[in-house]
This record gives C-alpha cells, sequence and structure tokens, in this order.
C-alpha cells in the first residue's frame, strides 16, 4: 500500500506474506488461541494510549484495562508507561516507565501479547552483530531505577524460543 507517508510494503514469498514499515509500530499477537489475524499499529511521535476504551489503540482480552498503559515515542526513543495496569515485556513485570527496544514482547493484562518492532533499531542492531550472535534485547530496564529486572524471559514461559546452549 503506497501512497501516504507512513508506507507499507507487502511482499509475497512464496506461500506467505511480508510485511513492512519504516516507522515503529506493534504487531499484536492476539488475545488468545482464538485470535486468527495480525494487525500492525503504528506508534506515531508523542503519546499513543493503549486500553479496552475508545482510545488511539483499542485492545479486548482479559485483564485489559480502559485506559491501561501508553507509549511515550520521543523522536525515535519509545516507553512503555504502565499507568498502574498489569503490564510485562519478556515474561518480566514492569511498574514504571520502560524504554522499549526492538524484538520486545509486551503482555498486558493477561494475555494480549504485543511485539514491538522498531526498523530502524533493528537496522542499527543487525550492522553492529554477527548473525549467530542475535539475541533477545535482553531484560527491560526501567527509567530512572539504573537496574535491570530479574526473572525468566518468555523462552522460559513456553512463549518463545529459547536460543543458546542447545536450549
Amino acid at each position: 500500500l503506497r501512497g501516504r507517508e507512513d508506507l507499507l510494503d507487502l511482499t509475497e514469498t512464496g506461500r506467505g506474506l511480508k510485511v513492512q514499515t519504516q516507522k515503529p509500530h506493534l504487531v499484536s499477537l492476539g488475545s488468545g488461541r482464538l485470535s486468527t489475524a495480525i494487525t500492525l499499529l503504528p506508534l506515531e511521535e508523542g503519546k499513543t494510549i493503549l486500553g479496552s476504551a475508545a482510545g488511539d489503540i483499542v485492545l479486548q482480552g482479559a485483564g485489559v484495562a480502559p485506559q491501561h498503559c501508553f507509549i511515550e515515542n520521543a523522536r525515535g526513543t519509545l516507553t512503555l508507561h504502565p499507568c498502574g495496569h498489569p503490564c510485562a515485556i519478556d515474561g518480566q513485570p514492569i511498574t514504571c516507565p520502560t524504554r522499549l527496544c526492538q524484538g520486545h514482547v509486551i503482555c498486558l493484562g493477561q494475555a494480549t501479547f504485543l511485539r514491538f518492532s522498531h526498523p530502524a533499531e533493528a537496522k542499527r542492531m543487525k550492522s553492529q552483530v554477527v548473525p549467530d550472535e542475535w539475541q533477545s534485547p535482553g531484560p527491560p530496564r526501567g527509567l530512572g531505577t539504573g537496574g535491570s529486572f530479574a526473572g525468566r524471559g518468555l523462552g522460559a514461559w513456553g512463549l518463545w524460543p529459547r536460543r543458546g546452549n542447545g536450549e
């Protein structure tokens, strides 16, 4: 789909379909096993409110509050603000504003999963790493806390493939 500033490329890849955009976005992985669609949700400059009520991005799912959280996009740096509701990044609960990195998987409520994609950041990461070393961006880091969160990543929860050491 071309013609707008937010370019969206659709490419057939044999039996599959590849969808790409150059702007930071979320890929909705649905709200459980009965979900059959994948949705791209753009994250424009400024504040994007996510929740079950009318807002910028409306999500349905168990435990998703009307104004569950928001994502701030400040010149390409994106930060998730939980607003006091259950949020996790790569299986790690967060309670304070946390910077998002390419590939993070966000869970809102009990089972609403979103994958964060930042094409410019992915391009930078690919140019700095050899393919065998591609890994998850690591545990989320809260802003202002100076530390990382301990705990298990999505691989440990059986939601994401483990990497390295034959796992």
